[in-house]
């Protein structure tokens, strides 16, 4: 017979005999996997969707020449266009605006193009109305809608809609629709079109362009090009190729992607253990059957080479179901994501699931396939080795598999002693090219330490059931019968405990890590943001938008705000996204003297509001903590910033903790900035009120007032509460996924509960079938299968709070400073931590239930006649 006979037959038998087990097996192999595959395509689509956008709004251009949010000078053109190489430079405006229809409304890219040369250049056809095409398009109150756009909205050429250009309202009326020029990508049909002079119009930039599309000879290298056109542009400017622009997104989100990856694989190594569990109990149950292979010539290899084949099987189906289930898990997930990445990084679209419409689908799905088999076979090596190392007159022995473990527990758990001093050591050391690596693997490390003291703990308690008076009564007896039969099986139910371990260890150590996290926002937003009601931009909520028009304000309003009665003070708030030193931060001008009197910033040292007035004296600085951090820099030192007028530096008067991105920022004094970079706007007003002002009262006059200038709509008028719910809902919609995965996690654990009992019922059917024919009764026999499973969950509980405790300490002093460098104060949720060992006790004991009521419903007579 041959050996793929053999394993088909044995594979038959494994799933017809013990269906449930299998299920079991199959079901936490699949919710690990599709967690994987879920997350790994959201990661990719919300990628890919970036950077579909870069480039076929792109086009042919092959490099892009940006001055940032502040925009660029439009008769640096002319210059641009002289440089040797250049073939083409193109003017871009890319802001965004927000249709309006009475209630509704939505957020949506403005393209300003040179039409008469870029109508058939940039990867889009055009409908229009049959007159005036030309004349149409060029008007400066008529726009270029997508037909997605515009079929959702159901208008149509000739209609006019309203567009909400930062404070203002304009009609903007039809005259063409956009369509893809290909079907790879439905992108042109959700934006929107003008010509660049009326874009400049609407936008507010007369003059002024967003970015240069230049278009080089294909005999020169692009480069060498890029060179010569930085030697003659202001040092402000980048010059850079379009791919890029992904490159730099995908480095900033990087740290993010990571962690939420990492995090989904904790459901698959929970299923690792489900299949140690699965496959160790199937090598201990076909001791004799091992044996007959051996004795008939079947070699080791053959013996190991069977189990692992059987693992593969079960990772096969699970790989395939949890595949299927990652992509439907996948949908949901990529909204999520991209909303939490719109909110954090950069504005990305999440319309059409880019890796399930495209080759990436198969791409995605062997994968799962390939993780779930390799994670089953993983689990397996352990078993399939002890199977083949077993003698073929031993294996036909009962009891040798559980000897065999209980003569490794005292290894095992010096063993768990030596890692768990590795983690210790890892713990302490630098990240790897910005990857805490060390950190991950400490991680690991502790669990895979605790995960071999489980066997010890099993075992440690054998001794107290010896103790007198313990046995005194009956259920004294059916207890210490059920701690006394978990002993006797360290191996198995070792495995079982770790997992729920883990799953207990990790949903622990990320509690305190969210809780901490959003104690300690919630102090720096009650310490730092004071003002009584902030005075914003429409689109300042809605994430990091295309384009500065949407999320300024003028400057001008400052003098208009201060004379409505009820105001105090009115603070001036900028911040403008720039690269310090070649990393990603925001410039954050204020008058410094005004908030010193008014509100604070959390400095590392010394007294808030004396740092912001000697700074203001000084011309200095402050540095957020991240930044300061990444430059190692200190208060005393100085730091370099390429300005408008040259590269200048500045004295740093002192750090302080931010929060609000992992950038970092640097603040400095309206006045200062203004001399620099001639910049007059304002991202938002934080506006303190007279003591004992009527807030409403005075948010309603400010709405009146700066309705009637010019006719445009009010920005939005945010009260301090408001702002802080704000932030917090955002904090909170960020990590809403990590709870989804610790959710899968512990569903995992239940699950290789389930299947230790499981096991443990269909092993001592001639043990309860013995108990019941001496006078035990069901309600016995049910209790002493709860009474095992209560003894596996308390070790498990404890366990998980010492793995969750130390997990915490490293999530919050290793891997997330290591990852975004922000320092966050550890506090003990002592509430949530209840919750979850509440949760993980009824869980296990809701485990234990079902096969406590199947054992004590087992045959008497089919029991006994095993014996």
């Amino acid at each position: 017979m041959s050996f793929l006979k053999v394993l088909r037959l044995i594979l038959a038998a494994q799933v017809f005999q013990r269906p449930l087990r299998t299920g079991l097996t199959v079901i936490g192999v699949a919710l690990g996997v599709s967690a994987s595959v879920a997350v790994r395509t959201a990661n990719v689509d919300v990628l890919r969707s970036f950077e579909q956008a870069v480039l076929t709004v792109a086009g042919p251009t092959t490099l892009e020449i940006s001055g940032g949010e502040l925009g660029l000078d439009e008769r640096i053109i002319t210059t641009i266009r002289n440089v040797p190489g250049v073939l083409s430079s193109a003017p871009v405006i890319l802001q965004t605006a927000v249709i309006t229809r009475g209630d509704r409304q939505e957020a949506v890219q403005v393209l300003g193009l040179d039409l008469l040369a870029e109508v058939e250049s940039r990867g889009f056809h055009l409908r229009q109305s049959a007159d005036r095409r030309l004349e149409a398009m060029l008007d400066p109150n008529t726009i270029l809608l997508g037909k997605g756009l515009a079929s959702e909205w159901g208008v149509s050429v000739g209609e006019t809609i309203d567009l909400q250009v930062g404070p203002g309202l304009t009609a903007c009326k039809i005259v063409g629709l956009l369509e893809d020029a290909t079907d790879r990508t439905a992108l042109w049909s959700r934006l929107a079109v003008m010509d660049i002079a009326a874009a400049q119009v609407t936008f507010g930039m007369v003059g002024r362009l967003d970015r240069i599309d230049l278009v080089t000879e294909k005999d020169r290298d692009v480069e060498e090009v890029a060179q010569a056109v930085r030697a003659i542009v202001p040092p402000t400017v980048t010059v850079e190729r379009p791919s890029s622009r992904t490159a730099q997104v995908d480095h900033m989100m990087r740290a993010f992607r990571l962690n939420v990856t990492v995090l989904s694989w904790v459901g698959l190594l929970v299923g690792m253990f489900l299949i140690y569990n699965t496959m160790a109990f199937a090598v201990a149950q076909r001791r004799r059957e091992i044996g007959i292979y051996r004795a008939i010539g079947m070699t080791q290899a053959r013996v190991a080479g069977l189990f692992l084949s059987e693992a593969a099987v079960l990772g096969l189906a699970g790989g395939l179901i949890g595949s299927a289930a990652g992509f439907l898990l996948a949908r949901e997930l990529v909204k999520l994501l991209g909303r939490t990445i719109s909110d954090l990084y950069v504005p990305v679209g999440v319309g059409n699931s880019l890796a399930l419409e495209s080759d990436w689908l198969w791409r995605l799905a062997s994968e799962g396939i390939l993780v779930g088999c390799a994670v089953s076979m993983i689990g397996s090596v352990g078993p399939s080795m002890n199977a083949a190392r077993t003698a073929p007159v031993r294996a036909l022995a009962p009891g040798d598999y559980e000897a065999g473990q209980r003569l490794r527990v005292g290894s095992l758990g010096m063993g768990g002693f030596i890692l768990l001093v590795i983690a210790g050591v890892l713990s302490t050391a630098d990240p790897i090219d910005g990857v805490p690596v060390p950190g991950y693997a400490s991680t690991l490390c502790l669990l895979a330490g605790l995960s071999c003291m489980a066997p010890v703990c099993v075992t440690g308690w054998r001794r107290g059931i010896r103790q007198p008076g313990l046995q005194s009564t009956m259920g004294g007896i059916i207890r210490a019968i059920a701690i006394d039969h978990a002993s006797r099986n360290p191996g198995r139910n070792g495995v079982s405990i770790s997992a729920l371990m883990v799953g207990l260890s990790i949903m622990i150590g990320v509690l305190v890590m969210i809780k901490s996290f959003r104690n300690t926002v919630e102090v720096w937003v009650s310490e730092t943001v004071m003002a009584d009601v902030i005075v914003a931009p429409s689109l300042w909520l809605r994430g990091t938008e295309a384009g500065s028009t949407g999320r300024s304000l003028p400057g001008s309003w400052a003098e208009i705000l201060s004379s409505i009665p009820g105001v105090a003070e009115v603070d001036t708030y900028r911040d403008v996204r720039v690269t310090v030193q070649g990393r990603r931060a925001a410039i954050v001008s204020r008058d410094l003297r005004i908030h010193a009197r008014m509100s604070r910033y959390w400095v590392r040292h010394g007294d808030s509001a004396d740092r912001l007035v000697h700074a203001a004296d000084i011309d200095g600085v402050l540095v957020s903590e991240i930044l300061a951090d990444q430059l190692g820099i200190r208060e005393g030192d100085s730091l370099e910033l390429v300005t408008p007028e040259g590269a200048r530096r500045f004295p740093v008067v002192a750090v302080f903790y931010d929060y609000a991105t992992d950038g970092g920022k640097v603040l400095m004094d309206r006045r200062l900035y203004q001399s620099l970079w001639r910049d007059d706007l304002v991202t938002v007003f934080p506006v303190y009120l007279d003591r004992g002002a009527d807030l409403d009262l005075v948010r309603e006059r400010m709405a009146v007032r700066l309705s009637e200038i010019g006719g445009r709509l009010p920005p939005l008028l945010i009260s301090n509460a408001e702002l802080r719910k704000e932030v917090l809902e955002i904090f909170d919609r960020t990590f809403l996924l990590t709870y989804v995965l610790e959710a899968i996690a512990v569903v995992i654990a239940m699950l290789g509960i389930v299947n230790t009992l499981v096991t443990s019922v269909l092993e001592r059917r001639r043990e309860f079938a013995t108990l019941r024919a001496i006078g035990a009764g069901e309600r016995q026999i049910g209790q002493l299968v709860l009474w095992e499973a209560t003894y596996l969950g308390l070790i498990g509980i404890g366990l998980g709070l010492v793995g969750g405790g130390a997990l915490a300490v490293l999530l919050i002093e290793v891997i997330n400073k290591q990852s975004f460098g922000w320092t966050i104060h550890m506090i003990v949720p002592l509430g949530g931590i209840l919750q979850a060992v509440g949760l993980a006790a009824a869980a296990t004991l809701m485990a234990g239930y079902f096969p406590s009521r199947w054992a004590a419903r087992q045959s008497i007579v089919e029991g006994l006649r095993e014996e």
